[in-house]
């Protein structure tokens, strides 16, 4: 008798193995005992033997088990497919509650409706809208469900109704700024001042300020002349632009200042001012923080920076204090024309940095721009809810100076005495 070695065949072909002499013949017996049929075998002399079956039988024998074969091999390809979409399924179903498919959660978001709608006369017939004439319904039953698209983040109106990092305005040239201000708002008005290809103002203010600090060097004797004194340049900031600290004598940086307090309504008692001078060019401003937004003092009488600027185009420069994912600080940046004005809010003020950007060398063209800045406490602000704390208030970061508690005590006292947030802002 020859060696073999038997091995069980899986159910799929039933069955087994027999070796002879290093190699395999198919037995065609299955796990039943029962003959299905061999082509041949070979006994231990290694003579071949069709086993008595015909050879209608063997074919008989060879479709019967190719057509199992082929059906059980279908059967699970079958099964697999059905596994597979089960799998999808399952996915896509956690993939749903996961991502956000689902209607979102409400965090802080104001009550939403939609109030009776009045109908415009000017547009006469408004059987055209297909959605109907009841605003209530414009949002199918399949959004409601849904919550969120796969490009949309929310179905929800009442899912916009939140306070931006910063809102953007565009202001007329009118006595006053047309809108509500919040503490989120940039405002960008141009040519309030005039035309913008119109310097007469940029050269008027270095006249009158040469003028003044002229009067001032013939007097000569600074001490009894200290307010005339100190209009002279100064430099600012490691030397980025100039500076000077009392330009009240200027009557024309005076009108300025009486046009920017009736613009926004500021309580002219609570401004402070300063007169920027980029002498040319090569002069710019490092990001910053006005000092309100983090000294409790400043905050309680300031809670809006307003400027005006004169001469050269610039860019206005903001830059979010809080990194991204990926180290990066978002930064947006804003045009300022010549006779043109800006403003931002307390809160835009402590969220973000703001500078003016230096000029890359092929934008360089020896021209000077005046920026006179005025901070103070506009009336007409509109209080919101989630108003950040003042810098170092926690006691932390480069502006907590040993100092958090009282200063987060002082925004506390100053909240009973005047209705505003976190030392007054």
């Amino acid at each position: 008798m020859a060696d073999y070695d038997k091995e069980n065949r899986s159910k799929d072909n039933g069955g087994s193995h027999y070796r002879y002499d290093n190699h395999y013949k198919e037995n065609r017996y299955n796990d039943n005992g029962h003959h299905r049929g061999d082509k041949y075998y070979e006994d231990d002399r290694g003579h071949r033997c069709d086993g008595g079956y015909s050879q209608r039988d063997r074919q008989r024998s060879d479709y019967r088990d190719n057509r199992g074969r082929n059906e059980f091999r279908d059967q699970r390809r079958r099964n697999r497919s059905r596994s597979r979409s089960r799998s999808r399924e399952r996915h896509h179903h956690h993939r749903r509650r996961e991502f956000g498919d689902q209607p979102p959660q409400k965090q802080n978001w104001p009550e939403y409706y939609v109030k009776e709608q009045k109908s415009d006369e000017r547009l006469g017939d408004t059987r055209d809208d297909p959605r109907g004439d009841n605003p209530t319904k414009r949002i199918t039953k399949k959004a409601k469900h849904r919550g969120s698209g796969r490009n949309t983040e929310s179905f929800d109106p009442a899912s916009t109704l939140v306070r931006p990092s910063l809102r953007i305005h565009v202001g007329q040239q009118t006595k006053t700024f047309h809108r509500v201000l919040k503490h989120d708002d940039v405002v960008i008005v141009p040519e309030l001042f005039g035309s913008e290809d119109n310097w007469d103002t940029y050269y008027k203010l270095i006249e009158e300020m040469r003028e003044i600090q002229s009067k001032a060097s013939e007097a000569g004797d600074s001490n009894k002349n200290k307010s005339n004194k100190s209009a002279d340049w100064v430099s600012w900031a490691e030397g980025a632009h100039l500076l000077t600290k009392h330009p009240e004598k200027s009557p024309t940086f005076n009108k300025i200042i009486d046009r920017l307090c009736e613009y926004f309504n500021i309580r002219k008692q609570s401004i402070g001012t300063r007169f920027n001078w980029y002498r040319d060019s090569a002069d710019w401003k490092p990001f910053h923080h006005d000092s309100a937004a983090f000294n409790p003092q400043r905050a309680r009488t300031q809670n809006i920076t307003v400027g005006a600027s004169f001469g050269s185009l610039r860019e206005l420069a903001f830059l979010h204090a809080t990194e991204n994912v990926n180290g990066d600080k978002t930064k947006i940046y804003f045009p300022q024309g010549n006779n043109g004005v800006f403003s931002f809010g307390r809160d835009a003020n402590i969220l973000w940095k703001h500078g003016i950007n230096a000029l890359a060398p092929e934008q360089q063209d020896g021209k000077g721009r005046i920026s006179i800045i005025l901070w103070g406490m506009a009336q007409d602000v509109v209080e919101e809810d989630g108003s950040p704390p003042l810098l170092g208030s926690d006691g932390k970061g480069p502006h907590a100076g040993g100092n958090g508690d009282r200063n987060r005590h002082r925004g506390r006292n100053n909240r009973n005495r005047n209705g505003h947030g976190q030392g007054g802002r």
